[in-house]
């Protein structure tokens, strides 16, 4: 794990991504007006992780809501299993964040996912439940080693931050 400049700028995972690239932008910086917006009540229950992670480590709970069918086209929704880290006002935005992705959504495999991190939101696109729950892994340790480092550096007036990065990775294969 590297540290440089008051946040993480890579992180180790228990399984390598199959891709993973770092990017120089700002990081996201994580506010209490942040949510975990979903498009399937079917996977509503497996963000109890990543919330339980949040009051663990912040002793805050952050909602999960269900993202509007007015904010995403129906072909998303239909063929894609989404979750969308981020604010009240981004979520908006998700057709126009989906659509700067459509390359990797076509890419997309059974079983894998697509995890972005920008300056606004973190975005897990999907095609089925094995690789929704992949990602839900990659959340998970992506947000333990920041809050962790967040902790070690007791910099309390500072934001939480993650770096930029875009990454493709698969299931362990069973």
């Amino acid at each position: 794990m590297k540290i440089v400049s008051d946040y993480i700028k890579e992180y180790e995972f228990k399984i390598p991504p199959k891709e993973i690239i770092y990017g120089d932008e700002e990081p996201l910086k994580l506010s209490n007006e942040f949510s975990f917006y979903h498009n399937k009540n079917m996977f509503r229950k497996e963000l109890n992780r990543l919330q339980n992670l949040f009051l663990r480590y912040l002793k805050t709970s952050l909602v999960a809501a269900g993202i509007r069918d007015s904010y995403l086209k129906e072909i998303y929704s239909e063929n894609l299993l989404i979750i969308i880290f981020t604010d009240n006002k981004i979520i908006k935005e998700t057709n126009q964040i989906i659509e700067a992705n459509s390359d990797v959504e076509a890419k997309l495999l059974s079983k894998c996912f697509y995890l972005e991190s920008s300056t606004k939101f973190m975005l897990l696109l999907a095609k089925d439940m094995k690789g929704l729950n992949s990602g839900i892994d990659t959340m998970e340790e992506i947000f333990t080693q920041t809050f962790k480092d967040y902790l070690r550096q007791k910099k309390f007036d500072d934001y939480i931050k993650i770096c930029p990065f875009k990454m493709i990775s698969c299931a362990k294969s069973s």
